[in-house]
């Protein structure tokens, strides 16, 4: 079962690969034609990431989160999964996969890099609140990245509309309005399941280590990411940013989240360090 869960996260690494082309593609030379196979592609690679998922998980007796292949592989569907999702409803952003698909391939790309040896889940970790935790974080990383994708439809849809010979291309896309309540929608979906993450991660530890919060690292980054997103939305709501400012803000501020959920374990130590490296 194994070898057959590795070609079934092969061959979706492989699909999101060519969604990947065929979005920027579409994007760089403006063939809004080719979204829609772009689109079947990440579907198509989604359902064998799904079967991936389904066929460890039946091997392991746990979801994808006691190693970083398994977390990984966790962010990277859930990332495609809920961009897909979002694309039906909003139809319009869905040229916003040049950002997602590729992201999502680069981090399979990356899970694909480490030991795929099955480990059993430590009895102090067999809890509700785990796996509550890491949904809420998969979730907030879809949120946010879709937010990132739809932040650079909107610089460049902006960028096209003041020049001179404005490119009908971007006519596809929403109105910057429109957008601008969109990049808002998403970040503020990632702040709230952010905050969820925070809170059941805080009854799991409790269980496991008896204290709700302890400044380990991955906790403190965890806060200072779920205070990056604050300070987003109170910059739009209460300050009055809007449009390009907002959006190059949420495009950066991607990267303080990925630190903090995935690459913290190799900057410092802690109770979550060699949890988070293996």
């Amino acid at each position: 079962m194994g070898q057959i869960d590795w070609i079934m996260y092969l061959t979706a690494t492989t699909l999101y690969a060519l969604s990947s082309i065929v979005y920027i593609y579409g994007l760089v030379f403006k063939k809004e034609k080719r979204i829609n196979f772009a689109a079947n592609s990440a579907l198509a690679g989604l359902l064998f990431h799904s079967i991936s998922i389904a066929l460890r998980w039946a091997e392991t007796g746990h979801g994808p989160y006691t190693s970083m292949f398994e977390i990984l592989s966790g962010y990277a569907w859930s990332s495609v999964a809920f961009f897909l999702i979002a694309q039906q409803k909003y139809e319009k952003i869905r040229i916003a996969g040049f950002i997602v698909l590729p992201v999502s391939f680069l981090i399979m790309g990356a899970g694909s890099t480490y030991s795929r040896d099955i480990q059993l889940l430590p009895a102090s970790l067999r809890s509700y609140w785990l796996i509550a935790h890491v949904a809420f974080a998969n979730l907030a990383f879809g949120s946010i990245l879709v937010a990132v994708g739809i932040a650079a439809l909107y610089i460049l849809k902006e960028r096209s509309s003041q020049a001179d010979n404005a490119d009908s291309f971007y006519d596809m896309l929403p109105r910057l309005k429109v957008m601008d309540e969109l990049m808002y929608s998403f970040v503020a979906s990632g702040l709230l399941f952010l905050t969820i993450m925070i809170g059941s991660g805080a009854i799991g530890a409790n269980q496991t280590w008896g204290r709700y919060w302890g400044w380990d690292p991955i906790e403190t980054w965890s806060l200072i990411s779920w205070f990056v997103y604050g300070i987003c939305l109170h910059l739009r709501i209460n300050m009055g940013w809007t449009g390009k400012k907002v959006a190059w803000l949420i495009i950066f501020s991607i990267f303080v989240l990925a630190f903090s959920l995935l690459g913290v374990g190799y900057v410092y130590g802690g109770l979550h360090a060699d949890y988070l490296t293996s």
